[in-house]
């Protein structure tokens, strides 16, 4: 092969791999998930709330990742796969995690502490917790600008896909409530590495907006 044939496909290779590298980006930075404003209730001391009931499936199967690991919310009586939600700000919010998903387990046991909810606590099947053996999370649900961080424990043998509209199913039932503050933009995530077939289990969907990330928009 001549050399001037050979530089030819190298730079074919290299022009390829640019095209492919745009498309990509383009894509990433272009994805714009619904935001999902859970309904707001007023006490009569004027305190301003909201619930977020969630779930967490080993399985979306659906959209264009059907087999990646993902979590949704309940909106107007059905399942929504978004992770981008708008809740108030300086109020509480009450979230209930219907996790569907088993065990992974933490390299860091810094993450199987529950920190930043209201008491310091969390509630999971009726049980008070605040702390949970590392071995046990399938996920979590954590946000460092609010020093949030929930372990979410994993059932002993997940069905792929969960039939969440099937209360009855085995899942883990978790209730926990946090405190907004002033109005700004947080980043939320799993720290949990439930990626399979990602290098160390933390690319994927664990990296990608509508599956174990989101954003929390604080109004």
């Amino acid at each position: 092969m001549s050399v001037s044939r050979k530089l030819f496909m190298v730079g074919a290779a290299l022009l390829i791999g640019i095209v492919g590298l745009a498309i990509y980006v383009v894509v990433w930075l272009s994805y714009n998930p619904e935001t999902i404003v859970p309904p707001t209730t007023t006490s009569s001391t004027g305190q301003v709330s909201t619930h977020l009931f969630l779930a967490t499936t080993g399985s979306i199967n659906f959209g264009t990742h059907p087999s990646w690991v993902a979590y949704l919310i309940r909106h107007d009586g059905k399942w929504v796969s978004s992770t981008v939600w708008q809740v108030p700000a300086h109020s509480v919010i009450h979230v209930t995690i219907w996790e569907y998903d088993s065990e992974t387990g933490l390299r860091n046991p810094f993450i199987s502490m529950v920190r930043g909810t209201v008491g310091g606590t969390v509630v999971e099947n009726g049980k008070t917790i605040k702390y949970m053996n590392p071995n046990l999370p399938a996920h979590s649900f954590s946000i460092p600008e609010l020093g949030l961080n929930v372990p979410l424990e994993g059932i002993p043998e997940a069905t792929y896909p969960a039939d969440l509209d099937n209360p009855h199913n085995t899942h883990m039932t978790i209730n926990f409530s946090f405190k907004t503050g002033a109005p700004e933009t947080v980043h939320w995530q799993c720290f949990v590495p439930c990626a399979a077939e990602y290098l160390f289990g933390n690319g994927g969907p664990m990296q990608t907006v509508g599956y174990m990330d989101g954003y929390l928009k604080i109004v």
